[in-house]
């Protein structure tokens, strides 16, 4: 009976989806995440390249994933090297694109579950199944609870809802559709959703990505969002951003002066000599360095100066 009985478990385990190798899974993200011409990863290597596109991440002390990509590989990846891979179990990353997705979320769904045609790549697909997590039961404390507060200022008090597969901004007894809502109330009902339903908590070791938060935002607002990333990462969550805007960049420089936070700016630059990007580090707690966003700023103080003499 014994024998028979794992038979039949077996069967089953065979029946249902089988685990994909790692290789399949990162070069199914790439081309999803990239959509490259042809839906072909060699066409993410620069066509003046001399050798393989090399890539590296590493995490913890021993953690690391490295892999190449050569001008011919198609949707398959052949030189692939990871160690110590169970050290990022149980980590939770999320990544806020520059557009907002509720009023895309029914196009989306039925672009990529329904035909899986490239409409959306896959920061705005995996951003979808995590707003569809229901909400979970509890009252969030600490650093948290102040990004609430941060929210509650931003929107009003009101709060974007999921009930029945449809989304709706909810203020008092009033409530619109997300096609009637603005598009920085929808992006930051985003974030008091992943709070809600847990794919934001410091204890999951939570990554948050985002990208130009500043789009479609008031400079006011612009700063609350800079407050609320602040908490998140007092809060234990590891927060990366990329921004064109003074206002986010002034903001973070204040709060990381303030409490002698090591908040790190990458300023990226295209560098001449190389035709390759280079970068320089520096802490926003020692003040804002010289980049391209400050020197403009400060061209415009220049015009000030020359208009007024004048």
């Amino acid at each position: 009976m014994r024998s028979v009985e794992g038979l039949r478990i077996t069967g089953k385990k065979q029946a249902g989806p089988q685990p994909q190798p790692l290789a399949d899974l990162l070069a199914n993200k790439l081309l999803w995440t990239f959509l490259p011409e042809k839906f072909s990863l060699g066409k993410l290597v620069s066509k003046r390249a001399r050798s393989k596109c090399q890539v590296e991440m590493q995490w913890a002390k021993t953690g690391s994933l490295r892999f190449a990509l050569g001008k011919e590989a198609s949707k398959k990846i052949t030189d692939l090297q990871v160690d110590a891979l169970e050290l990022m179990a149980g980590q939770r990353i999320s990544f806020l694109p520059p557009k907002e997705i509720l009023s895309l979320f029914d196009a989306i769904i039925a672009t990529r579950e329904g035909a899986e045609i490239a409409a959306f790549d896959d920061t705005y697909y995996d951003l979808v199944q995590d707003f569809r997590q229901p909400s979970v039961q509890g009252v969030l404390h600490g650093n948290l609870k102040k990004v609430f507060g941060h929210l509650a200022d931003v929107t009003g008090g009101g709060e974007v809802e999921m009930s029945n597969g449809e989304i709706w901004f909810k203020r008092g007894k009033e409530r619109f559709n997300m096609h009637q809502t603005a598009e920085g109330i929808k992006k930051i009902g985003i974030l008091s959703r992943l709070m809600r339903n847990r794919r934001l908590t410091p204890t999951a070791g939570c990554v948050l990505f985002v990208d130009e938060p500043e789009v479609n935002l008031h400079p006011r607002a612009i700063v609350l969002f800079a407050d609320m990333l602040h908490e998140f990462a007092h809060a234990g969550i590891q927060v990366y951003l990329t921004t064109h805007s003074y206002f986010l960049l002034k903001r973070l420089e204040q709060l990381a002066r303030q409490h002698q936070t090591d908040y790190a700016l990458l300023d990226l630059r295209k560098n001449a000599a190389t035709t390759g990007v280079h970068g320089q580090l520096s802490l926003l707690k020692n003040g804002l360095p010289e980049n391209p966003i400050i020197e403009q700023s400060l061209a415009l103080f220049d015009v000030d100066v020359q208009l007024d003499l004048a």
